[in-house]
Order: structure tokens, then C-alpha cells, then sequence
């Protein structure tokens, strides 16, 4: 699993640098998921602005809006609502993360985003050929998902939307 992490983190950290202009642009109705896979797994992060998921984008000022930030996190928490994997790639979620982040600039709140990291464990990863997401079925205000994978086959990308919510890898 060491090994695992440290080949997926060098991944990571190598290949996909150019992903973060992406992120850094902050586009409404379009979040990011980004996939590492190697022989063991995969690390699989998302990425959407708070707007599209809870209909704003600043701290939180009430009880209600706390409880919806709140409800989406545990909603985003289950790796379903993002991104479904082939059943025969055996995958299991190992360890998963997720937050609402809100980026302060002179004391004002300019983006906020949900964010979400999960490591898995497959016991075929050679099967995870394609990915599927329901994530627009959850959250209408998303229009697009970029999606970016890195495997032991190549580098490959594509954009799911409402109407093509499968990507073959």
C-alpha cells in the first residue's frame, strides 16, 4: 500500500500539474475529477464550485445554510455520487476525505468549492476500463465534469455531461 501511495503521489505530482489552471479558473457549472490509477487502485479527487452544489458561494451565515453545506459533504462523501467504477475491478473505497473550502482575499470570501479524495483498493484495476457518474442526477447546477485520468496505459480526458454521463477510458 506504501508503494501504492508513493507511485500514485509521484503521479500526481508529475503528470498532472496543468489540471490546476483548470481548478484555479473556477468555472460555474463545471466541476474537475481527477484519477490516478496503477496496479492496486486508484486515487480519485473532485473538485466543484460551491455554487453549483449548494447554491452559494460564501462562509456560511445561518444554521440553514451551515445544515446544507453540511448535508452535500455527507452526500460527497459517498464515492457513488461521483463516480461509479466497473463492479469486476473489485474496488473498494480505502480511505476517503472530503470539504467545503472558501478562499479569503482582504477579508471577503471571493470562491468557495467542494472538494473530495478517496484512495481505492481494486483487486483488478486492469478492468477499471470506464467510468460513470451520477453526480448531475445530485446536483443540477453542474452543467459539465472535465474529467483527467492517469493509468499504467496512458493519459486520457474527456467531459461528462447531463446527457453523457459515461467516459471509456
Amino acid at each position: 500500500m506504501l508503494n501504492r501511495l508513493f507511485t500514485t503521489s509521484l503521479l500526481t505530482l508529475t503528470i498532472l500539474p496543468g489540471l490546476t489552471s483548470a481548478e484555479e479558473a473556477h468555472v460555474h457549472g463545471e466541476a474537475v475529477l481527477e484519477m490516478v490509477i496503477d496496479e492496486a487502485g486508484a486515487l480519485i479527487t473532485f473538485e466543484a464550485p460551491a455554487i453549483d452544489i449548494v447554491g452559494f458561494e460564501y462562509l456560511p451565515t445561518t444554521d440553514a445554510e451551515q445544515n446544507a453545506i453540511d448535508d452535500r459533504l455527507a452526500l460527497l462523501a459517498e464515492i457513488e455520487t461521483i463516480v461509479t467504477l466497473p463492479a469486476n475491478a473489485g474496488c473498494i473505497v480505502d480511505h476517503g476525505h472530503v470539504d467545503f473550502e472558501a478562499e479569503e482575499h482582504d477579508g471577503e470570501v471571493e470562491h468557495a468549492a467542494f472538494h473530495a479524495e478517496f484512495e481505492v483498493e481494486c483487486s483488478n484495476s486492469g478492468d477499471l476500463t470506464w467510468i460513470e457518474t451520477a453526480i448531475f442526477d445530485h446536483f443540477p447546477g453542474l452543467e459539465e465534469m472535465e474529467v483527467e485520468v492517469v493509468s499504467p496505459a496512458g493519459q486520457k480526458g474527456g467531459s461528462l455531461e447531463p446527457d453523457r454521463t459515461t467516459l471509456e477510458l
